[in-house]
């Protein structure tokens, strides 16, 4: 390994590590601003994507937007709805239910918007617009590239790229 290869090995992990600490140090505090809203992490994160996917969305296309299983959704959503923050109704099928937040639900999305704010402009103090775009655009490219290998992951090994 030549002197620039462990220069950039270097300033690989040291990027990594950035971003793993810098996203932890956010969900800490996200944690504890959202704290006293009455729900679960989780559940909370369940009442933001619902509130970006608009009223009547399925069980099953809420667990494929949060990455995890109807059954999953189900649990979460029980709780929701006994606190009156959802509100679950026959789908269109007759056979799945369709899912919106309550006006309850949306005061406290609105309340938890109001915390992301604050918390997104204190984390980006002092950051140019020129800088936010090149970050962007940088998380863009990685995340694309952990898709990509995930993907090859699921197709096993003979799909990887330089694989013998």
């Amino acid at each position: 390994m030549t002197s620039q290869d462990r220069e950039r090995v270097d300033q690989l992990r040291q990027t990594i590590d950035l971003l793993i600490h810098s996203m932890r140090l956010h969900h800490r505090i996200v944690e504890k601003r959202i704290d006293g809203l009455g729900v679960h992490h989780s559940q909370h994160r369940l009442l933001m994507k619902l509130s970006r996917m608009g009223q009547g969305a399925s069980q099953k296309d809420i667990a494929s937007a949060l990455d995890v299983s109807p059954a999953c959704v189900a649990r979460m959503l029980k709780p929701l709805n006994a606190a009156g923050l959802v509100e679950k109704a026959d789908g269109a099928d007759g056979r799945s239910n369709a899912i919106s937040i309550s006006a309850d639900g949306k005061r406290l999305v609105q309340d938890s918007l109001a915390v992301f704010r604050g918390i997104d402009a204190q984390m980006f103090e002092g950051v140019s617009g020129e800088e936010l775009a090149a970050l962007g655009g940088v998380l863009r490219r990685v995340q694309d590239n952990l898709v990509n290998m995930e993907r090859a992951e699921a197709c096993g090994p003979e799909s990887r790229e330089g694989s013998v």
